[in-house]
């Protein structure tokens, strides 16, 4: 007996009494079924879905493990036997467990009672099992080091390092100015040994893959008149890359075109779209291609995303290409407002349920977590990390590397009762990727997403306050006279005092361009920003607006100034009409304590209304955007 046989053995008998007795019945009853009958290959396939495979040989540490050492192989849905495969394993395998368990039952003349159909017990605890055992599979194909090196020579990363410096350099001189925070990751002050490069690099990559490499699909165009479809059926594919093909028609000429969703990320590199699986498939062979530590992670309530292993913190970060967001892990309960059940993460090394990082409501999740039951799900995991980490070939160092990074995450998992459906203080957008029609559907936007109510106190920088927000970046910047950045806000609600039937960011893939509209469905939407002179000794001066808008069809973005100047007496208020918001300068708001920006979004035609009055619209490509420009001067009282 090989020393690999013995391990398995070893790890089998770790097993409780009846585990290991079922366990040890089923191999023998394996092994015996293809001795009999070597050339018929239905003894010499096990589907994944089988009563035997997923009730008696998943649950056993070191059962699926013998399999494998005998010489199974992983198919699409089952394992294989090859028919030029040794069958001395197997007499070794069967002999060895006949001297501790005899079978109680023989059936080698009724290979039906392994071969059950799927209706035959719980299909959705056989499905669920079985697409964990796929995915942990599916996940070694970012191991290929031909795919890598093809994905690595398209990513430009001497671009990336420059972007990276200019970024370490931007730290470096807010550690010497004011001693800035790095953000929630850190503990007290920032200094130049708590960030690291690389981190800074994925922020880059994540950045770029976003905005210039990948485009978000939700319905392609026709391949005739380029006009807009919508989604028709779907159908299976026969090509193994792709799981699906989905049918759109053409809303103008009625003709079909194919949309093919594929789980290989190689034909992915070179039509770099889709939806999320496609986004997440890609990204996380990136990362592998430049050495992170990344693993797919996938949402059973419909997202996928990635999670990189963090050295300076030991711990694995969350990233979501699809959102250009980072470490952000309760953004899908507290933003997109989803229920989750099971997020199980997928790597070389494990595959493991990191459900517990995405919530802080850990009993309202295991009421809907039914699938299977808690033990079944962690023997299987813990199952197919055994195999992983035992079978051959498999680094002895890199076991025990992976074992202490499991258990600190384990201890990361582990939340105390004080924290469960805790607030962290934090606010959580809603999904950007993806059309507002779309993200509707899927209960991941709400109908009117206002989250506003921000006034900009301009009296705290000094006699003159200057505001600049990029559509493209998403980002509002408060700037000084040398043009210095006192202050960044991200998210354009959160700088918003106002928001009326769901102003939303929409960004149009094909074409490459980025603005704010108004709901589907919706006649008009309002967005209004508020600025405040809080300082007593202060008033308002002169005020100066730029503003992009586009417009077609027939609609129109109007804007006005509303002037108050004293907030106890509503009718010491003035307002004002601006004709043309690209370059508006008045000095008829001289005294004013408050001022209310407002930007009104209305008509358009047909369907598509709500798409025509384009508020900031800019080119992805613009990395200079300065969509909106307040300037504000103030004055003594």
């Amino acid at each position: 007996m090989g020393d690999d046989m013995q391990r398995c053995l070893d790890m089998l008998a770790e097993n409780v009494g009846e585990v290991r007795k079922n366990a040890e019945n089923a191999l023998i009853t394996i092994c015996q079924n293809i001795l009999s009958h070597p050339d018929d290959m239905q003894y010499r396939e096990l589907y994944l879905d089988d009563t035997v495979v997923a009730e008696k040989l998943l649950p056993a540490i070191g059962a699926m493990e013998c399999l494998f050492d005998i010489g199974f192989t992983e198919a699409a849905d089952c394992l294989v036997l090859p028919q030029d495969a040794s069958l001395s394993k197997l007499h070794a395998l069967c002999s060895s467990l006949s001297k501790n368990y005899s079978p109680k039952t023989n059936i080698i003349d009724k290979p039906v009672n392994y071969h059950l159909s799927p209706g035959t017990s719980a299909p959705q605890k056989k499905n669920f099992l079985v697409q964990i055992m796929k995915g942990f599979q599916g996940v070694m194909r970012y191991e290929d080091p031909a795919l890598q090196e093809k994905a690595r020579k398209l990513i430009p990363i001497v671009e990336l390092e420059i972007a990276t410096m200019s970024r370490v350099r931007e730290l470096q001189k807010r550690i010497k100015q004011n001693g800035a925070n790095l953000g929630k990751h850190t503990k007290g002050p920032l200094t130049e040994t708590t960030f690291d490069t690389k981190e800074l690099f994925l922020l880059e990559l994540l950045h770029w893959f976003k905005h210039k490499f990948f485009t978000w699909v939700d319905s392609p165009r026709c391949s005739q008149c380029f006009s807009s479809c919508e989604h028709h059926t779907v159908v299976p594919s026969k090509d193994p890359r792709c799981f699906r093909i989905e049918i759109h028609r053409c809303t103008n000429c009625k003709a079909f075109v194919e949309f093919p969703r594929y789980s290989d990320p190689e034909p992915l590199l070179k039509l770099r779209r889709g939806r999320c699986g496609e986004w997440a498939n890609v990204f996380t062979l990136f990362c592998r291609s430049l050495g992170y530590d990344a693993r797919w992670v996938n949402d059973k309530t419909d997202h996928v995303w990635t999670e990189v292993w963090s050295a300076l913190e030991n711990r694995w970060i969350h990233v979501d290409p699809c959102e250009d967001v980072m470490d952000r892990p309760l953004m899908y309960e507290k933003g997109w407002k989803k229920r989750l059940t099971y997020i199980i993460a997928y790597s070389k090394d494990e595959v493991q349920d990191v459900t517990w990082r995405y919530t802080r409501d850990q009993p309202g999740v295991m009421k809907r977590r039914n699938l299977c039951s808690e033990n079944s799900l962690l023997q299987l995991i813990r199952s197919l990390n055994r195999q992983r980490q035992c079978s051959s070939g498999y680094n002895a160092s890199r076991r025990q590397y992976v074992t202490k990074r499991a258990l600190l995450e384990l201890v990361e998992l582990i939340r105390m009762p004080e924290e469960l459906n805790s607030d962290d203080g934090e606010s959580y957008e809603e999904r950007s990727s993806g059309s507002h029609e779309w993200r509707l559907g899927r209960g991941e936007v709400s109908q009117a997403s206002s989250k506003a109510n921000y006034s900009w106190d301009i009296s705290k920088y000094g006699p003159t306050f200057r505001v600049h927000y990029s559509i493209v970046k998403d980002v509002y910047r408060i700037v000084n006279d040398d043009g210095s950045i006192l202050e960044e806000i991200s998210g354009w609600q959160n700088g918003a005092n106002d928001i009326q039937n769901g102003i939303f960011r929409k960004t149009e893939g094909d074409w490459k361009m980025v603005y704010l509209a108004r709901s589907p469905g919706t006649n008009s939407g309002q967005l209004k920003w508020n600025f405040v002179v809080s300082n007593p000794k202060f008033c308002v001066a002169a005020f100066d607006l730029q503003a992009t808008v586009t417009a077609f069809h027939g609609a129109t973005i109007q804007w006005q100034i509303e002037a108050i100047f004293d907030d106890t007496d509503s009718s010491k208020t003035l307002v004002f009409p601006i004709d043309d918001c690209s370059n508006y300068h008045t000095d008829q708001l001289k005294g004013a304590v408050k001022l209310i920006l407002t930007a009104l979004l209305l008509g358009g035609n047909g369907g598509l209304a709500w798409q025509h009055a384009q508020l900031f619209r800019q080119s992805l490509e613009n990395t200079e955007d300065r969509s909106l420009i307040v300037n504000i001067q103030l004055e003594n009282r």
